[in-house]
């Protein structure tokens, strides 16, 4: 009778991690399970309403306990560990720094996947220690122990404190159940008197009365830090005492290829990218009557379709070509070969579907003005484009190994670049300029309606944006209107800039100029600096009266008339 022998690695029982434990190892352990209360109360107190500047603050006080922590192991940290330590402290200053909603949600993605990796690389059983060298699986892998950790390694952290002999040490006749027995028994007694003499003197129960609770409040505040401490206590036990044996990531996937399905698949593919590029080189060429007369849609209504699709078009296709070939097996000659020989092709079609997909958005900004999503978008792409042409040169030529490495450190770099470009502002100033070149040129910048349409989307500029771009703003607004004087346009322009000054004012100049110190951040701080300094001009831009064009001036305190929006100050009668 055969027996079967499982040799994967597994990780020890409770039984064995009580046997192994040492009394270092508790200590360690003890120390931890404070710092993460700490860190858990100090997250409370600065993260519960906003992120912001406490946020910054948080996780350096998150990495100087973590370096202290190395320290006392007796270790330094190595330049990779420096490096994700550095990377994550990046991207959480970035709070502190910028105010763009969408942006600061890929930083708080990337201070994760950076600690992420730094737990990797800082613990001592970790089958990927350094993301050279290994496969995109291997990076997956990553992520998906650091969620693991988090979500329930702070019970072994519990247990590696010794918490479960606790227990023991309360048997009856210890000082510790003498205590619990002598409250039990004085809490009835207290009570009873305590209601008696209640009852007798209205001001003996005022003095005794408990304080008023909002158990609301109260109840997010234990969530927020409970959240916090099991998070961060099973990251720091995962990074720095779990020594269990890791299964080490598959060197292949379970599913293999050979040349007929690796040929149906990308040669599937090829054909398919082929006829769509052989379509978008019609639009290109044959220009608004052959888009209009296929699909009865104008050009700006045509752009508008399709260039988030081909973004995922491009997104999908890196899993697709990674996966097909991991599946291939090293030793089929014949099926690499025919992998090399269709992916050439496809990755040029994939070329022209992403100039496809940039020329749409070249029409929509055109025509409909740019976003930040249309700039993130564009700018993914142009990440994703950098991710293909380092798969030609790594995975094609046989160093698959290297492929995950670039990926992960040019989209950690392209977020940077992204929040030192201040992409708020790119898009304030590109509305503005090309509105002016728009109106310079004689161009129409109406989207079809038929009716009047401001240049400049002030609405959208001074609602949709942030901090980051109200200096762009306080400058467009203080400039002469774009519009020509006496066009349909130029009364809505003036409405228009009225109402942006009215909102930035409101938003910028009393609101929020007392808050809380925890949610300061530069470029609130700068905007609110930028109207107080140009208030001057911001109430010299004209507003519609029934007299014509007036001044937007001092409004406090003056009714609205029907229609009109002013901004009304918090110290107005």
């Amino acid at each position: 009778m055969a027996i079967a022998v499982n040799d994967q690695p597994h990780a020890p029982s409770d039984r064995d991690l009580h046997a192994v434990r040492s009394p270092e190892r508790q200590l360690l352990a003890r120390r931890i399970l404070l710092e993460t209360l700490f860190l858990g109360s100090l997250g409370d107190a600065l993260l519960h309403d906003r992120f912001a500047v406490g946020l910054t603050l948080w996780t350096a006080t998150l990495a100087v306990i973590f370096v202290h922590a190395v320290r006392h192991r007796g270790e330094r940290l190595t330049l990779e560990q420096k490096a994700w330590l550095g990377t994550a402290l990046f991207f959480a200053a970035a709070f502190a720094w910028r105010d763009s909603e969408s942006l600061l949600f890929y930083d708080f993605l990337a201070m994760l996947g950076a600690f992420a990796m730094l737990a990797a690389a800082t613990n001592s059983a970790s089958p990927v220690r350094s993301l050279l060298g290994q496969h995109c699986r291997s990076l997956f892998f990553v992520v998906k122990r650091a969620v693991a950790s988090g979500a329930t390694s702070v019970v072994q952290l519990l247990l590696e404190t010794g918490i479960e002999e606790l227990p023991h040490s309360w048997r009856r006749g210890s000082r510790g159940a003498r205590v619990v027995r002598a409250v039990l028994l004085a809490l009835p007694v207290l009570l009873v008197f305590g209601l008696l003499f209640g009852a007798a003197d209205p001001l003996f129960v005022s003095v005794l009365s408990l304080p008023r609770i909002d158990v609301g409040m109260a109840l997010s505040h234990l969530f927020v830090l409970g959240v916090i401490s099991w998070t961060v206590g099973g990251w720091l036990y995962g990074a720095l005492v779990d020594d269990r044996t890791r299964t080490i990531p598959p060197a292949r996937l379970r599913i293999s290829l050979g040349a007929l399905e690796v040929t149906t698949i990308l040669g599937g593919l090829v054909a398919l990218f082929a006829l769509f590029v052989a379509v978008q080189i019609g639009w290109l060429f044959g220009g608004e009557r052959l888009v209009h007369s296929t699909t009865g849609l104008g050009y700006a209504e045509y752009a508008r379709h399709g260039f988030f699709e081909l973004v995922t078009v491009a997104l999908l296709i890196i899993p697709v070509l990674v996966g097909t070939r991991a599946a291939v097996s090293d030793d089929d000659a014949r099926a690499i070969r025919r992998y090399r020989m269709l992916t050439i092709p496809l990755l040029g079609l994939m070329g022209g579907v992403m100039a496809s997909a940039l020329g749409r958005m070249a029409l929509y900004v055109h025509y409909y003005g740019l976003s930040t999503d249309r700039l993130f978008a564009s700018v993914f792409m142009g990440w994703l484009a950098l991710v293909l042409a380092w798969f030609c040169i790594t995975t094609l030529r046989g160093r698959t190994r290297d492929f995950g490495a670039g990926m992960t450190i040019t989209g950690f770099m392209t977020l940077a670049a992204l929040n030192l470009s201040n992409p708020d502002a790119v898009v304030a100033r590109v509305n503005v300029a090309r509105a002016s070149a728009a109106l310079h040129l004689g161009d129409s910048v109406s989207t079809g309606s038929g009716h009047p349409t401001t240049p400049i989307d002030y609405d959208y500029l001074t609602r949709a944006l942030n901090a980051d771009a109200v200096g762009h703003l306080v400058n467009a607004l203080s400039a002469s209107p774009v519009a020509p004087v006496g066009s349909p346009a130029r009364a809505e322009e003036v409405r228009e800039r009225c109402k942006a000054v009215n909102h930035l004012m409101q938003r910028w100049m009393h609101n929020g100029a007392n808050s809380d110190w925890r949610s300061w951040n530069v470029s609130r701080w700068r905007a609110r600096g930028a109207i107080a300094a140009r208030e001057a001009e911001l109430r010299s831009v004209t507003c519609m009266d029934a007299t014509g064009e007036a001044p937007f001036g001092d409004r406090d305190g003056r009714p609205a008339r029907p229609g009109e929006q002013w901004y009304s100050s918090p110290h107005a009668p």
